[in-house]
């Protein structure tokens, strides 16, 4: 802004005008013209933002602090990089999100913490199987100190891409104490459809239960939080 002498009004991109008793010059702001290459980014990250809200809202059980900004950016970048591939194509192997083992905490992942070979699968249409073979917590499990029990939290969300919405979601908790009692094989079953064009999501916590002042309470030590995204399929 500059001052300038008795004159208003706009020459080009230059406007001249009165404030109070003197006058001023400024130069208009610049306008700039979205290229179909710009468009179709900025409608991506908004599809990114919303698609990894509702990840966040349908598997908050599973996620320790769901308000982490620096987490919620680092999902909605690996959900947009995964967009600019998949987005309008047909589900194929070239185009799956590489989601599996995204952290939502800062903490070490759920095989640091968990020594066994969980598998999870497809074993038939509207299904999703969690198969956890038999161990012994004691062994099993890296404990802080003062653990007693371990409480596994498994959540999955389906999420129409293109529509942007929920269209199912599912819940399971297991109580495992830590002893040295051998826990039999389980198979956890999820019943959800998955039709063309949606996006699958299943996510693992572990939550320690520690003993404090003759208390059972979860332990506030977030090198014993993990928390992790463990399976992820465009279908």
């Amino acid at each position: 802004m500059a001052r300038q002498m008795g004159m208003t009004g706009r020459i080009g991109n230059v406007v001249h005008y009165k404030m109070g008793d003197k006058f001023y010059t400024r130069s208009l702001p610049r306008k700039y013209k979205q290229t179909k290459g710009t468009k179709a980014k900025s409608s991506e990250f908004g599809m990114a933002s919303t698609i990894a809200m509702l990840i966040r809202q349908n598997l908050e059980e599973v996620i320790f602090d769901s308000t982490d900004r620096k987490m919620q950016t680092l999902l909605v970048g690996e959900i947009y990089t995964w967009l600019q591939n998949a987005r309008q194509e047909p589900a194929s192997n070239e185009n799956q999100p590489k989601l599996n083992r995204f952290f939502f905490s800062g903490s070490p992942g759920i095989s640091s913490r968990w020594r066994v070979d969980y598998e999870v699968s497809k074993p038939a249409s509207g299904q999703i199987q969690i198969a956890i073979p038999s161990f012994i917590p004691k062994v099993a499990f890296k404990s802080p100190a003062g653990a007693s029990a371990i409480i596994c939290k498994i959540a999955s969300v389906v999420i129409d891409i293109e529509n942007k919405r929920e269209l199912g979601s599912a819940k399971n908790e297991i109580s495992y104490a830590l002893d040295q009692n051998r826990v039999p094989l389980q198979k956890i079953i999820q019943d959800l459809l998955t039709p063309a064009g949606s996006l699958l999501v299943t996510a693992m916590c572990l939550e320690y239960i520690v003993n404090r002042y003759q208390r059972a309470v979860p332990t506030k030590d977030k090198l014993f939080k993990p928390s992790q995204i463990i399976y992820s399929v465009y279908n």
